[in-house]
Formats: C-alpha cells, structure tokens, sequence
C-alpha cells in the first residue's frame, strides 16, 4: 500500500483561509464520506471470509454454467444420435423387406443368420451350465 506524498498537492480543493463556515462544513462532510468510502475498500480488502465467498460463488457460478453447456451439447448429440440411429434403422429395414413389408431373400438369410447366433448361444449357454 502506498502512503501518499506530503509534497504532492492532493486532488482535494481544500476552502481557502477565507472560506465560509458552510463551505468549511461541506468540505468537512465531503472529506468524511471519501474516508468513509476508503475505509470500505480497505475494510472489504482485508476481510479474506468475504473474499473466498466470494471466490466460492464465482466458482459456482462457472461450475453451473460449465454444467449447462455439457447437458446442451449432450442433449444436440443424442438428438443427432437418434436421427442417425433411425436412419440406419430405415436402411436396414428397407433392405430386407420388399415393397409391401414382407421378408425378401437378404431378410430372410438374416433371420435365418439371426436363429442361428440365438439356438448356438443357448447351446452354449445351457452346455456351460452343464459342468
């Protein structure tokens, strides 16, 4: 903290030697709401409780925002996930079906494929528990 320099002049317009009372009276009320402000900043600048709230709410704050902005982005990538996830859906359907719904010949060796993996991992399963 720097203390100020007796030999500057100050930016205070002190009254002069022929100064009124009321004059004096204000510049005495002025000088002590300028104390009283400085004696705010030094109070609130010495008092570390009030300044690590602070910093806590600061950091709440940017927690919260943080927060906010990773629940968008998740919210925009399932949505981007689920148009993806339907369209693979459609695909997939449309190249097993024909025109009217029913299994073509690729729908019906998937299915075919499908039964398969299902009966072997039954096997497997069922042959595992056997030992």
């Amino acid at each position: 903290m720097t203390t100020p320099d007796p030999q500057k002049p100050t930016s205070r317009h002190e009254p002069d030697g022929d100064a009124s009372p009321d004059q004096i009276e204000a510049d005495i009320a002025r000088t002590r709401e300028e104390l009283g402000e400085t004696v705010d900043q030094l109070t609130s600048a010495l008092d570390v409780k009030s300044q690590a709230k602070q910093q806590v709410d600061q950091a709440k704050v940017r927690a919260r925002q943080q927060v906010d902005e990773v629940k968008d982005r998740a919210t925009e990538q399932l949505g981007r996930t689920r148009e993806l996830a339907s369209e693979g859906l459609t695909t997939a359907r449309d190249a097993v079906t024909d025109d009217q719904g029913q299994l073509n010949r690729n729908g019906w060796i998937a299915a075919s494929a499908l039964g398969a993996g299902v009966a072997l991992g039954l096997y497997l399963i069922v042959r595992a528990a056997r030992r």
